[in-house]
């Protein structure tokens, strides 16, 4: 009998959040990466076939669904249910609607007639830096280690841009339900769930810089660089440029007058509540859909959905131990999920020691149904060798169980 895990679930069923567990490992580990990377038989080298393992280890696939066009986005995800089969590795599907739409210029691109997709009213689509589309933004900034630009942020509930997140979202769940459905029994664990939103926090992962408009077609050089604010006392803006007005406007929550830190808050609960609900009705049991956000303080609470189960971001000391944070102490016991996840989560280059720990610490919490590992390097490289601290930590904690 597995001792830890016979204890973690004894917990999570006193507190109510383990009732309807679906059959298969009651918990998974999965590597993030690129979604044109297939990782399978690598990952079967190293961990060895997945049937009847828990915690089971898996590949996470990450989809930015405006990324490329269907025809890519399709087949790329069919090759993935076949090699899951192939070589018994699980896997979830992780959809993102917001991040990177540079493959649908025809939603966006307001602003340059030599471009493709060019319509004056797409600035109906990309948000604005003050009320009505005269102020339509041109160009974002994201930093995921370095700064880079990126498409102008979306409207998040301009009807053209919805109705296209319903259109790709639906029919790549509709995919992933097929498949799953097309499983014999004993396979149905190679589907651990999927993720219906990125890292959910407006202005966290696309901002604007003020006159950001005017750097349009300028070298990269003379962008500044100071980036977000953390501070709460920076809200609604996070210390950059004003954004969110025409989101605001087209969502109703507000028309006029001056944003607040609270507009933003019901911005993205409003948003995540739209995209959780695009899942249901669709064959899938709650435990199997997660929301996701990130960002800080009431930030966190997005994910909290009715229909779906809360996941969050753990960076650093944070994922060694989450149970020090606002995302476990405050926002989880809003929650009535059956699960919640650590849906993107990296200690770094650690050695074995504190590997083992963390996996042992994060695990043990009830109701957590997954950590996916955001840099798949720091277990297994891009050039397939593995770093042996987190590897062994991984076989030998999941052979504990076992």
């Amino acid at each position: 009998m597995k001792v830890l895990k016979t204890i973690t679930l004894s917990l999570a069923m006193v507190l109510g959040i383990a009732s309807c567990a679906p059959e298969g490992p009651g918990q998974y580990f999965f590597l993030n990466d690129y979604n044109y990377h297939y990782n399978y038989e690598r990952m079967s080298e190293v961990f060895g076939p997945q049937t009847g393992k828990d915690p089971a280890i898996g590949q996470a696939i990450l989809i930015y669904i405006f990324e490329h066009p269907m025809d890519w986005l399709e087949p790329m995800l069919e090759k993935h249910f076949e090699m899951a089969e192939q070589y018994d590795i699980p896997i979830i599907v992780e959809l993102d609607p917001i991040t990177f739409w540079d493959g649908t210029p025809e939603l966006w691109n307001w602003f340059d007639p030599s471009k493709p997709g060019y319509k004056d009213s797409n600035r109906e689509n990309v948000e604005w830096y003050d009320w009505g589309s005269e102020n339509a933004i041109k160009i974002g900034w994201l930093n995921w280690g370095s700064q880079c630009r990126l498409k102008p942020m979306a409207n998040l509930y301009a009807p053209e841009y919805q109705a296209a997140v319903k259109d790709r979202m639906g029919r790549l769940i509709d995919m992933t339900y097929d498949w799953y459905k097309s499983l014999p029994r004993n396979k149905k664990y190679l589907l651990g769930g999927i993720k219906l939103t990125g890292e959910l926090g407006f202005g966290i992962n696309n901002w604007y810089y003020p006159d950001g408009n005017d750097l349009y077609g300028k070298p990269r050089s003379e962008d500044p660089q100071y980036g977000l604010s953390y501070e709460e006392s920076e809200m609604p803006f996070r210390g950059v440029g004003p954004m969110g007005y025409a989101s605001l406007t087209y969502s109703g929550i507000k028309t006029e007058g001056e944003i607040t830190a609270d507009d933003i808050y019901r911005l993205e609960w409003e948003y995540s509540k739209f995209i959780a609900d695009l899942a249901q009705d669709r064959g899938f049991p709650r435990e199997m859909l997660f929301s996701h956000s990130g960002g800080w303080h009431q930030d966190l609470a997005a994910t909290i959905q009715s229909n779906t189960c809360p996941s969050w971001s753990f960076y650093w000391h944070e994922a060694m131990d989450p149970t020090t944070t606002e995302q476990y102490t405050k926002y989880l016991p809003t929650s009535d999920a059956p699960y919640w996840a650590l849906s993107e989560w990296n200690i770094g280059y650690q050695d074995y020691d504190n590997w083992y720990k963390a996996l042992e610490t994060c695990f043990s919490l009830p109701g957590c149904r997954f950590i996916s590992v955001f840099n798949r390097g720091s277990v297994i490289r891009d050039d397939g060798t593995e770093i042996e601290g987190a590897v062994k930590a991984l076989i030998d904690y999941q052979n504990k169980l076992n």
